[in-house]
């Protein structure tokens, strides 16, 4: 199928109605991109669809925009299902029709997967022009993003068109790792024998080649160094991991969840822990004692790997660790979801505490060992800092009067 930029084209996945219109359906929260009339594309969280405005969340900043300001708006999910059947249509060896993909996507927002397929033209013709200038441009804008995104981070301005509140939004009081350190997480769990989309860019490989170019087998020459930032990205990480260049692993970007992270993010956070553990009246509130845990947005990044961080290095009052690798079904974190005569660490006695699991055969329970066992081994210490949040003494809702210590830095 021959797929330009008129085959292609802008799209409206949900097509929008006049906002006074009766019979308005709000889309559900989540990532969203957001069409403006001045044709400018915004990409981010969906937090409220009204039909006079949408509130937005882009780069860890709410902005409310007039739908008078807005041509369309659409699910990210549809974006990416549209781009997984583009990109399966197109051969592999057609640096043209790739090309074509890659402006839609930058014209879409989504200016990782661009660069990637930008780059993926470049490997089947090195010298097209139009590549060479479709790649600056992308680089370029997603440089601008991150900055806007670190603004964002620090609280300072950077509100986009369309923002009517005026005011700085509330921030969570829960204290969040940064997308930065969520980023490195990834990049340290990624499995190369099934990695996920990885984007470096070429002057991250630039600096590995500089450092170690003619020695472990790294080239030295002008025609290695150019067979070389031809390479998938998981064979340039692979090298990365191989030569220990760990101040580089920051400037990766992992574009899809290992899927050992995935597992905790769906069969253990989003479940179980947030829904039992992370109440407001157990580790989630003013009396979590010094396990304290996030419980808003299970399935965002941050939030969730902010958790997996804490239980990563906590530590009982004994040293047992919460997580055991080595015994992954025996880790207090799981030995304390079961009744208590059935427990290896019974969870301490508290007002209205109940077990989540019968035994250890339940269908959750059994993924979580599953989620253990597939974690990277030998363990990794991650170079983040991060001082987790506590909850007061807890009293009697502390767990044992445990210490909270992420073993990170």
């Amino acid at each position: 199928m021959l797929i330009g930029s008129a085959s292609i084209g802008p799209v409206s996945a949900q097509s929008q109605a006049p906002a006074a219109e009766q019979g308005f359906v709000p889309l559900e929260p989540g990532p969203v991109i957001v069409v403006l009339t001045s044709g400018e594309r915004l990409r981010g969280e969906l937090i409220e669809d009204r039909p006079g405005s949408v509130k937005l969340k882009v780069a860890e900043i709410e902005v409310r925009i007039p739908r008078d300001r807005i041509e369309s708006v659409y699910p990210e999910n549809d974006l990416m299902e549209r781009y997984r059947l583009l990109r399966e249509s197109i051969p592999p060896d057609d640096a043209v029709q790739i090309l074509f993909l890659a402006e839609w996507l930058r014209r879409n927002g989504m200016l990782e997967q661009a660069l990637i397929e930008t780059r993926s033209a470049l490997a089947i013709d090195p010298t097209h022009g139009e590549a060479i200038r479709l790649r600056q441009l992308i680089e370029q804008q997603i440089r601008l993003r991150e900055r806007a995104r670190t603004r964002g981070e620090r609280g300072e301005s950077s509100t986009p068109s369309g923002d009517d509140s005026g005011k700085r939004p509330r921030r969570d009081s829960f204290p969040l790792i940064s997308e930065k350190d969520a980023n490195l997480i990834k990049v340290y769990e990624v499995d190369l024998d099934d990695p996920p989309r990885l984007l470096i860019d070429e002057s991250v490989i630039d600096a590995l080649l500089d450092r170690f170019g003619g020695r472990l087998g790294v080239p030295a020459t002008r025609e290695g160094r150019a067979t070389f930032h031809r390479k998938p990205p998981e064979e340039i990480l692979e090298a990365m991991y191989r030569l220990r260049a760990r101040d580089l692993y920051t400037d990766v970007k992992v574009l899809d969840l290992p899927d050992s992270l995935k597992i905790f993010r769906d069969s253990v956070n989003s479940t179980w822990l947030v829904n039992s553990c992370a109440t407001t009246r157990c580790h989630g509130g003013p009396d979590a004692g010094r396990l304290m845990l996030a419980n808003r947005r299970p399935s965002a990044d941050r939030f969730f790997l902010t958790n997996f961080l804490i239980l990563e290095g906590h530590r009982l009052e004994d040293g047992s660790p919460m997580i055991n690798y080595d015994a992954p079904a025996s880790s207090p974190l799981l030995q304390m979801t079961l009744p208590r005569h059935e427990s290896l660490f019974p969870h301490p006695k508290v007002k209205r505490w109940r077990p989540i699991f019968t035994n250890s055969n339940a269908r959750r329970f059994r993924q979580a060992v599953k989620w253990i066992e597939s974690m990277y081994q030998p363990r990794p210490t991650y170079p983040i800092e991060y001082d987790p949040p506590t909850g007061g003494d807890g009293g009697e809702d502390s767990d044992s009067g445990s210490d909270s210590n992420t073993g990170a830095g």
